[in-house]
């Protein structure tokens, strides 16, 4: 659940964590909540806040923004950790622990194909493997300072629950259509 908090000129930002001051409202982040998320389901905020409408498109906005703030911060300190190149990742898919993989959804055809078997394998193994596809290739070579990156991997005990959650939402808001 993601807060929303609305200021005193009746704008709606997202607080990714939690603290802002104020009183706030929570946002489902699953897929079917954030696809139904429209200027009328916001006008249901009037009830207990001064809110402007239309501002779903600007709410998508920031909520996209401030995600992609938040993950180029937390990334620059998992950069050592980052695990990055097909060959690397594939390396990587033989050890045991959880492994989160981002593959930028502009990665080639066979790189795409090569990273899912393997992925597939390794949960028919038991063993944890998350894959998000939302990212693109300039996103993630800007994440892990490189020139060009197409698939990169973290070991999900490495690293934080915060990570893991704000790339999935990043994955899923950046989905969304600025209407």
């Amino acid at each position: 659940m993601l807060r929303l908090v609305v200021d005193d000129e009746g704008q709606v930002w997202p607080d990714l964590f939690q603290k802002a001051p104020g009183r706030g409202t929570y946002l489902c982040m699953e897929q079917g909540c954030l696809e139904n998320l429209s200027d009328k389901r916001l006008g249901a905020l009037r009830r207990n806040f001064s809110v402007q409408l239309p501002q779903c498109s600007k709410l998508i906005g920031r909520m996209q923004d401030g995600l992609y703030q938040q993950l180029m911060r937390l990334f620059s300190q998992y950069r050592a950790a980052a695990v990055l190149g097909r060959d690397a990742i594939m390396h990587q898919m033989w050890k045991s622990g959880p492994l989160l993989v981002l593959l930028a959804a502009d990665a080639g055809d066979a790189l795409t194909r090569q990273v899912s078997d393997a992925a597939e394998k390794r949960l028919e193994s038991g063993r944890k493997t998350f894959v998000l596809h939302g990212f693109s290739t300039e996103f993630l070579a800007e994440a892990f300072a490189r020139d060009k990156v197409s698939v990169a991997a973290l070991e999900t005990k490495t690293i934080s629950v915060k990570l893991h959650r704000f790339c999935v939402w990043y994955e899923r808001a950046h989905e969304l259509k600025m209407s």
